[in-house]
Parts: structure tokens; C-alpha cells; sequence
């Protein structure tokens, strides 16, 4: 039996007419009180129960204190790693840290926990404002809240230390988009100036929002505006915002050339950039849902969901964004998708499943009896989506490492804050530090903080490569996982790390818990002293045997 795309856009409209039922503003006014209540509860947690920032934020840590040393002007270079890296980042973010650093009394390593949880959670307020506008129906936009809310992506790298900047960039890429829309939508060019600025607000925080936010206004365009008016529109946007943030990116290029922007670029990638690149992107869409969840992408798959009802419906925009992310933005886009997927999930629930059980005999079916009247129109959607929601937020909640990338929510332990301490305290001013990794460069809390708490060069850490020319970023990657396979190696594999790597280190630090095997031919090389034992790990010096 086939089904017309008329008869299917009828059941959808079904949807309304529960909608009505819930549009009474209290009821509303609730609903969407309790969804932002989840998303604060499923972010604080992760954030209030440990005593120092999450994963990363070592780089931006460094800049925000040489940008407090120099008196709030920016310098040349950031002081971190000893490395000479341009002080290139946008600073909004920076400014602000250093800011409420200097007027309250919280320190800067509370501000790297803090600020990150405030703005992800500001997040989850700017996505409200978008799907009030472009979803239809109160009962889309309470259900797309909530999957925002619990989405892991929509904020596993925000609440990082380094989600300083990518969550500032979002929360205004959100809000800027929100303004976009209606700008387009509605023809109103009062929207324009706010638009402009909380567009410059976004470059200014993060450049790999400020491309997000580019290429979605330019869809945005492509199917809410299309005429003069729009068009005029969109060019006094992008003039507005590039004269809003050329007192940062002149300075750089004044300072550095383009050479900054140039290797930065090439760091991410986009379906244009190379075979290998475009490869992954098209993988990425065959596989369908990145949003990190548990157990099963639950709220991915009321995205696609969601994404088909778009499809009977003639409404294009949101799959075409979830598809232009994937393939515009190949590093970041389960994040950034965690937009469109939410919006979806809600269309889902409102349109597609909603509907379902508002059918008569529909809930006698499923339990082989008749439910008194008005039940069936709740009970089963009540046990269903509970059902889900319980399972979502376990997933949300939960630390264990078979959760996926949300393990990657784990701060510095005491141990490996006093290791890198007596480091900094007792080691000659010259040290250089091997840092044996434990797992991928992006999630190495250990080898980002290192530089900062330790105060000597860690020579595989990646962070901030990315701003130096010369292909620098590659080859710290290299080395970061060529340092990784030392963990179960001997210390020939130290000795063919300085060799292909044309560098030297004067010590190897082992986390706690780390290495098995280099461990044990630590112990038993001539070459290496012990010097620090402790919770946070062991310190090898490499000695005079080996430099002779």
C-alpha cells in the first residue's frame, strides 16, 4: 500500500491540532523551563563535579595571562610552549577571561570551569530564540529543545576548558543566525545592525564559527531571501562585519603576513579541500548521525526522521543544512550539526510520532484494549517518550569511558597537577619534556596543560601548531602519535622518535596510569634516571650516558 505525500502532509497536520492543545501559555511557559532545566543539569554536572577545567584549555590559559601581563595590549607571540606562536587566535574571549579575572574575585583556572558552562549553557537560550521562529507549532519547539538539551555533541567540546572560545562562538552564531532569519524572512532591516554585530561578535570568538555562521547565512539566504532586497542585505552584512573585526585580523596581518590564516585554514577542511578530505565527508553522510550518543543515536535517528517529514513537506532548509555542515565544516561538524538535528528531532516528534497516537483505536492496538476517553491520546506518547528521555539522559550523564566521546569530559587529577608542579619547582629552566601521550592529540589533556603547569616546552604537543607555517601542524601530529606508540614500546622507540623527528628532550614524563611497556624499559635503561615518582606519574631523565 503506498501513501500519497498529500495524505502524509494531512497526518502531519495532525500535529497542529495537538499544538493547539498544548498552546495555552503556562503549560508552554513550563515545558520549556523543564527542557532548559535538563540542559543545565546535564552540562553543570559534568563541570561542578571536578576542581579544575575539563580536557583542554592549557593554549588559552597561556594567552589570557600574557594578554593580562602586557597590560591588555596583544602581543606578537604567545608565551606558551616556548614555541613562537603568533598571538593570531580571535581574542573577544580572552579579553573577557582576563577581564573578570582582574574584577572578581574568582581565579583564572575557576573562570577556564565557569565561563564555559555559562556561555554553553546561554547556548541552549539562543537555540530556543531560532526554533521559536522556524519550527511550527509550541509542541516542535518544547521536543527540539529537549533534544538540544541532551545531545552530547551539543555540548561535550563547549564545556572544555578550550570551549572558553567555541562556546562563546556559538552562543553568538546562534543568536546572529536567529536575527539573519528573520532579516530574510521578514524584510526587516532594523534586524541588520544586530546581525552585524553579533556576527563580528562570532569571528571575534572562534574562526571556525565565523565560517559556520558564513556558509549557513549564505543558505539561509538561498531559501529565505533570493531577492534585491536580501541581496542588499547580505552584502552590508558582510561589509559590516569585516569592518567590525579588521582592528584583530588587520593587526595579525600587519604583524604576520596572511601566513597565520593561511596555515590555519588548512587545519580543517571542507568537501573542496582534498580527495582525502572529500572522502571522509561523503563517509560521514553515509553514515548518517554524529551525535555521539550512547548506546544508540536516538535523538539522531528523530533527526533523520524529521529530515524525511521535511522532505514530504517541500521544506528543505533544515536537511540542507545538516548536509552543507557535514561537508562544509569536516572537523567540527557533529557540533555544529547538533543544530539542524535538534530543529528535526522536534519536526519529528511533532509531525511524524505525535500524530500516530492521535489516531482513533490507536493506543487499543498497541495494549488490546480500549483506554478510557483522552487517554489514548497521552498515555502511550507519556510511557514512550519517558522512555527515551530516561535512556537520553543516562547517556548525557554518564562518565563511563564506553560512553564514547563524552569520555573525554576528565580534567588533570590532583596527582598530575603535583607532578607538573615539582616539575616547574625542581627541574633546570632548560628541560625539554617528552609528555608520553594516553590517547588522541585533541582529547591529550595532559600534553595541552603540560607547557602551562610544568612551565617547560613539551615537544609533541600540537596545541597551537596550527597557527605556524610551514606544514608545522602536520608534523606535531606526527610526532604526537608517533609518541602515542612509544606507550607500549621500548626505548628504541624514543631513540627513532628523535631521529625522524629532528629533536631532542632532555626528560620523558609518564602520566598515572600510563605505558606499560615503555615503563618497564624505562626501569631498566642505563640511559634514564628515575627522578619523580608519584600519583601523578614517574619522570625519567635522560642521562650523560646517552649524551655522550
Amino acid at each position: 500500500m503506498t501513501v500519497s505525500p498529500r495524505s502524509l502532509r494531512d497526518r502531519f497536520a495532525v500535529g497542529e491540532g495537538l499544538a493547539q492543545r498544548l498552546s495555552g501559555i503556562d503549560s508552554f511557559t513550563v515545558l520549556v523551563a523543564c527542557a532548559f532545566a535538563l540542559a543545565v543539569a546535564v552540562r553543570a554536572v559534568q563541570v561542578l563535579g571536578t576542581s579544575f577545567p575539563l580536557n583542554d584549555g592549557g593554549l588559552f590559559y597561556a594567552m589570557v595571562r600574557d594578554l593580562e601581563a602586557n597590560h591588555f595590549v596583544p602581543p606578537h607571540t604567545t608565551s606558551y610552549n616556548d614555541a613562537q606562536i603568533p598571538f593570531a587566535y580571535p581574542p573577544l574571549a580572552f579579553y573577557l577571561a582576563a577581564a573578570v579575572d582582574k574584577a572578581t574575585p574568582f581565579n583564572l583556572v575557576d573562570l577556564f570551569r565557569y565561563l564555559p558552562l555559562l556561555f554553553t549553557c546561554a547556548t541552549v537560550g539562543a537555540f530556543y530564540l531560532l526554533a521559536r521562529d522556524m519550527l511550527r507549532g509550541r509542541v516542535a519547539v518544547v521536543a527540539a529543545l529537549a533534544a538540544f538539551a541532551l545531545i552530547p555533541r551539543s555540548f561535550i567540546w563547549l564545556l572544555m576548558g578550550g570551549g572558553l572560545t567555541r562556546s562563546l562562538g556559538l552562543l553568538f552564531a546562534l543568536l546572529a543566525l536567529h536575527q539573519v532569519y528573520r532579516l530574510y524572512r521578514d524584510g526587516d532591516g532594523r534586524r541588520l545592525p544586530l546581525a552585524v554585530a553579533l556576527s563580528a561578535a562570532t569571528v571575534l570568538s572562534h574562526l571556525e564559527t565565523g565560517w559556520f555562521l558564513a556558509f549557513s547565512v549564505a543558505l539561509f539566504w538561498a531559501f529565505c531571501g533570493r531577492g534585491r532586497k536580501a541581496a542588499l542585505h547580505s552584502a552590508w552584512l558582510a561589509a559590516g562585519t569585516a569592518a567590525l573585526t579588521a582592528p584583530w585580523w588587520g593587526t595579525i596581518i600587519a604583524w604576520h603576513g596572511l601566513d597565520p590564516f593561511t596555515a590555519a585554514n588548512g587545519t580543517g577542511g571542507t568537501v573542496l579541500s582534498n580527495a582525502q578530505t572529500r572522502d571522509f565527508a561523503f563517509l560521514t553522510l553515509a553514515h548518517g548521525v554524529s551525535t555521539s550518543e550512547p548506546f544508540f543515536p536516538l535523538l539522531g535517528a528523530l533527526g533523520l526522521l524529521g529530515g524525511f517529514a521535511c522532505f514530504v513537506s517541500r521544506r528543505f532548509l533544515l536537511p540542507a543544512w545538516w548536509v552543507a555542515i557535514v561537508l562544509f565544516d569536516v572537523r567540527s561538524f557533529a557540533t555544529f550539526s547538533s543544530v539542524p538535528v535538534a530543529l528535526l528531532a522536534g519536526i519529528a516528534v511533532a509531525e511524524v510520532l505525535l500524530p500516530l497516537f492521535d489516531r482513533p483505536g490507536a493506543l487499543g492496538r498497541l495494549v488490546g484494549r480500549s483506554p478510557a476517553p483522552g487517554v489514548a491520546v497521552w498515555l502511550a506518547p507519556a510511557f514512550i517518550f519517558g522512555c527515551m528521555l530516561y535512556f537520553a539522559a543516562y547517556g548525557a550523564l554518564g562518565r563511563d569511558p564506553r560512553l564514547g566521546e563524552q569520555a573525554t569530559l576528565t580534567s588533570l587529577t590532583p596527582g598530575e597537577r603535583e607532578a607538573m608542579a615539582w616539575i616547574a619547582a625542581t627541574t633546570p629552566t632548560d628541560s625539554r619534556f617528552l609528555v608520553i601521550p594516553q590517547t588522541f592529540w585533541q582529547a591529550d589533556r595532559e600534553s595541552e596543560w603540560f607547557p602551562v603547569l610544568a612551565n617547560r616546552p613539551s615537544v609533541a604537543t600540537v596545541q597551537g601548531s596550527e597557527w605556524l607555517p610551514a606544514q608545522a601542524f602536520d608534523r606535531q601530529i606526527g610526532a604526537h602519535a608517533r609518541a602515542w606508540g612509544c606507550a607500549w614500546a621500548g626505548t628504541d622507540c624514543l631513540d627513532g622518535w628523535m631521529a625522524a623527528h629532528g629533536a631532542t628532550f632532555t626528560h620523558v614524563y609518564l602520566p598515572n596510569g600510563c605505558c606499560g611497556g615503555l615503563a618497564d624499559a624505562l626501569r631498566t635503561d642505563p640511559r634514564y634516571q628515575l627522578v619523580y615518582d608519584g600519583p601523578g606519574g614517574v619522570v625519567y631523565r635522560l642521562g650523560p650516558i646517552w649524551l655522550l
